[in-house]
Protein backbone atom coordinates (compact mmCIF):
# COMPACT_ATOMS: atom_id res chain seq x y z
CA UNK A 1 0.00 0.00 0.00
CA UNK A 2 2.66 2.17 0.91
CA UNK A 3 4.65 1.55 -2.38
CA UNK A 4 1.64 2.56 -4.21
CA UNK A 5 0.93 5.68 -2.47
CA UNK A 6 4.68 6.75 -3.38
CA UNK A 7 3.99 5.67 -7.29
CA UNK A 8 1.09 7.53 -7.11
CA UNK A 9 2.35 10.73 -5.63
CA UNK A 10 5.15 10.58 -8.04
CA UNK A 11 3.16 10.18 -10.81
CA UNK A 12 1.10 13.11 -10.01
CA UNK A 13 4.13 15.00 -9.04
CA UNK A 14 5.62 15.17 -12.44
CA UNK A 15 2.47 15.24 -14.09
CA UNK A 16 1.95 18.79 -13.16
CA UNK A 17 5.63 19.46 -13.85
CA UNK A 18 7.06 21.31 -16.50
CA UNK A 19 9.55 20.39 -19.06
CA UNK A 20 11.84 22.82 -17.55
CA UNK A 21 11.50 21.81 -14.44
CA UNK A 22 11.92 18.06 -15.46
CA UNK A 23 15.08 18.28 -16.98
CA UNK A 24 16.25 20.66 -13.95
CA UNK A 25 15.70 17.56 -11.84
CA UNK A 26 17.19 15.80 -14.10
CA UNK A 27 20.16 17.85 -14.42
CA UNK A 28 20.24 18.48 -10.27
CA UNK A 29 19.82 14.39 -9.50
CA UNK A 30 22.76 14.22 -12.17
CA UNK A 31 24.76 17.10 -10.15
CA UNK A 32 24.35 15.37 -7.18
CA UNK A 33 25.13 11.88 -8.15
CA UNK A 34 28.58 13.04 -9.53
CA UNK A 35 29.34 14.68 -6.26
CA UNK A 36 29.33 11.61 -4.52
CA UNK A 37 31.19 9.72 -6.40
CA UNK A 38 34.64 10.01 -6.03
CA UNK A 39 35.84 9.83 -9.56
CA UNK A 40 34.19 13.09 -10.75
CA UNK A 41 33.99 14.55 -7.43
CA UNK A 42 37.20 17.01 -7.62
CA UNK A 43 36.12 17.77 -11.62
CA UNK A 44 33.00 18.55 -10.89
CA UNK A 45 33.39 21.26 -7.96
CA UNK A 46 36.44 22.16 -10.30
CA UNK A 47 34.44 23.17 -12.94
CA UNK A 48 31.71 24.85 -10.41
CA UNK A 49 34.99 27.14 -8.84
CA UNK A 50 36.26 27.86 -12.15
CA UNK A 51 33.42 29.86 -13.25
CA UNK A 52 32.65 31.35 -10.21
CA UNK A 53 36.90 32.37 -9.86
CA UNK A 54 37.59 36.34 -9.90
CA UNK A 55 40.64 38.01 -11.04
CA UNK A 56 42.94 38.19 -8.55
CA UNK A 57 44.20 41.98 -7.23
CA UNK A 58 48.01 43.19 -5.94
CA UNK A 59 48.54 44.08 -2.64
CA UNK A 60 48.42 48.09 -1.21
CA UNK A 61 51.43 49.55 -1.51
CA UNK A 62 51.90 49.37 2.38
CA UNK A 63 51.13 45.49 2.52
CA UNK A 64 54.06 44.63 0.24
CA UNK A 65 57.30 43.19 1.02
CA UNK A 66 60.34 41.79 -0.01
CA UNK A 67 61.68 38.55 0.71
CA UNK A 68 64.61 37.94 2.71
CA UNK A 69 67.94 36.46 1.45
CA UNK A 70 67.02 33.24 3.86
CA UNK A 71 64.00 32.67 1.45
CA UNK A 72 65.81 33.03 -1.18
CA UNK A 73 67.63 29.87 -0.66
CA UNK A 74 64.58 27.76 -0.72
CA UNK A 75 65.30 24.41 -2.69
CA UNK A 76 63.10 22.44 -5.18
CA UNK A 77 63.13 20.01 -7.56
CA UNK A 78 61.70 20.23 -10.76
CA UNK A 79 60.25 16.85 -12.47
CA UNK A 80 63.24 15.17 -13.68
CA UNK A 81 64.87 15.18 -10.14
CA UNK A 82 66.81 18.15 -10.47
CA UNK A 83 67.73 20.52 -7.59
CA UNK A 84 67.18 24.51 -7.89
CA UNK A 85 67.08 27.55 -5.51
CA UNK A 86 64.50 29.95 -6.29
CA UNK A 87 67.43 32.49 -6.07
CA UNK A 88 68.42 30.94 -9.18
CA UNK A 89 65.60 32.07 -11.24
CA UNK A 90 65.42 35.64 -9.84
CA UNK A 91 67.54 37.10 -13.07
CA UNK A 92 65.82 40.07 -13.10
CA UNK A 93 62.75 38.49 -14.18
CA UNK A 94 58.98 38.75 -12.33
CA UNK A 95 58.63 34.76 -10.79
CA UNK A 96 55.11 33.44 -10.40
CA UNK A 97 54.87 30.90 -7.50
CA UNK A 98 51.58 28.19 -7.32
CA UNK A 99 51.28 26.19 -4.13
CA UNK A 100 49.01 23.59 -5.63
CA UNK A 101 47.82 19.73 -5.17
CA UNK A 102 46.46 17.47 -7.78
CA UNK A 103 43.58 16.36 -4.82
CA UNK A 104 43.00 19.87 -4.19
CA UNK A 105 39.69 21.32 -6.17
CA UNK A 106 40.63 24.72 -6.48
CA UNK A 107 43.91 24.16 -7.60
CA UNK A 108 42.55 22.16 -10.78
CA UNK A 109 40.05 24.86 -11.15
CA UNK A 110 42.84 27.60 -11.75
CA UNK A 111 45.35 25.51 -13.63
CA UNK A 112 44.15 25.83 -17.04
CA UNK A 113 44.08 29.94 -16.31
CA UNK A 114 47.58 29.55 -15.44
CA UNK A 115 48.34 27.85 -18.52
CA UNK A 116 47.20 30.64 -20.60
CA UNK A 117 49.49 32.93 -18.39
CA UNK A 118 52.41 31.00 -19.00
CA UNK A 119 51.78 31.00 -22.50
CA UNK A 120 51.84 34.54 -22.38
CA UNK A 121 54.70 35.19 -20.23
CA UNK A 122 56.79 32.09 -19.87
CA UNK A 123 59.44 33.63 -21.62
CA UNK A 124 59.13 36.75 -19.45
CA UNK A 125 58.39 35.58 -16.23
CA UNK A 126 59.54 32.67 -14.01
CA UNK A 127 56.79 30.32 -13.30
CA UNK A 128 56.89 28.03 -10.48
CA UNK A 129 53.93 25.37 -9.76
CA UNK A 130 55.35 24.04 -6.34
CA UNK A 131 53.65 20.53 -4.86
CA UNK A 132 54.70 18.26 -1.87
CA UNK A 133 53.33 15.06 -4.70
CA UNK A 134 55.66 12.87 -6.08
CA UNK A 135 56.30 12.89 -9.55
CA UNK A 136 54.02 9.48 -10.08
CA UNK A 137 51.14 11.53 -9.11
CA UNK A 138 52.22 14.94 -10.88
CA UNK A 139 52.74 13.51 -14.29
CA UNK A 140 50.19 11.11 -15.13
CA UNK A 141 47.77 14.53 -14.02
CA UNK A 142 49.93 16.92 -15.97
CA UNK A 143 49.78 14.69 -19.25
CA UNK A 144 45.77 13.78 -18.81
CA UNK A 145 44.86 17.31 -18.59
CA UNK A 146 47.15 18.25 -21.04
CA UNK A 147 49.36 20.84 -18.89
CA UNK A 148 52.85 19.11 -19.48
CA UNK A 149 54.11 22.13 -20.71
CA UNK A 150 53.82 24.15 -17.24
CA UNK A 151 56.59 23.99 -14.75
CA UNK A 152 56.12 21.84 -11.88
CA UNK A 153 58.10 21.68 -8.94
CA UNK A 154 58.57 19.49 -5.75
CA UNK A 155 58.94 21.07 -2.51
CA UNK A 156 59.27 19.73 1.12
CA UNK A 157 59.39 22.64 3.09
CA UNK A 158 58.36 26.28 2.78
CA UNK A 159 60.01 29.54 3.13
CA UNK A 160 58.56 31.78 6.01
CA UNK A 161 57.58 34.29 3.30
CA UNK A 162 55.34 31.73 1.47
CA UNK A 163 53.90 29.67 3.98
CA UNK A 164 49.94 29.08 4.43
CA UNK A 165 47.72 26.55 5.49
CA UNK A 166 45.56 26.20 2.61
CA UNK A 167 46.01 25.48 -0.91
CA UNK A 168 45.83 26.78 -3.79
CA UNK A 169 48.54 29.77 -2.65
CA UNK A 170 49.57 31.92 -5.45
CA UNK A 171 52.66 34.42 -5.09
CA UNK A 172 54.01 36.83 -7.85
CA UNK A 173 57.20 38.42 -6.95
CA UNK A 174 58.80 41.60 -8.97
CA UNK A 175 62.56 41.14 -10.42
CA UNK A 176 64.03 42.69 -7.14
CA UNK A 177 62.30 40.24 -4.70
CA UNK A 178 59.18 42.07 -3.41
CA UNK A 179 56.03 40.32 -3.02
CA UNK A 180 53.47 42.47 -4.90
CA UNK A 181 50.68 40.16 -5.24
CA UNK A 182 49.56 37.28 -2.55
CA UNK A 183 46.13 35.02 -3.20
CA UNK A 184 44.93 32.42 -0.62
CA UNK A 185 42.02 30.47 -3.20
CA UNK A 186 41.48 30.11 -6.65
CA UNK A 187 41.77 32.91 -9.29
CA UNK A 188 41.43 33.84 -12.65
CA UNK A 189 44.65 33.98 -13.86
CA UNK A 190 44.54 34.43 -17.33
CA UNK A 191 42.25 38.05 -16.45
CA UNK A 192 43.31 41.58 -18.39
CA UNK A 193 43.91 42.84 -14.99
CA UNK A 194 46.71 39.97 -14.30
CA UNK A 195 47.80 40.78 -17.35
CA UNK A 196 48.09 44.56 -16.59
CA UNK A 197 49.71 44.00 -12.87
CA UNK A 198 52.55 41.67 -14.91
CA UNK A 199 53.22 44.15 -18.02
CA UNK A 200 53.32 47.28 -15.08
CA UNK A 201 56.19 44.63 -13.38
CA UNK A 202 57.86 43.79 -16.31
CA UNK A 203 58.26 47.78 -17.47
CA UNK A 204 60.09 48.43 -13.57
Amino acid sequence: MAKYNILNYLKNYYRKKSKFSLASDVFFLLFIVLLIVPASRVEVMSFIIRLTSGSPSELKAEEQFSITSQDRTWQLSDMNGDKITLSSLMDDRPVFINFWATWCPPCVAELPGIAELYKKYGNQVHFILATNEPTSTVLPFAEKRQLTELPFYQYHSTPAAFYSESIPTTFLLSKNGKVVLSKKGAARWDSDRMSQIIDQLLKE
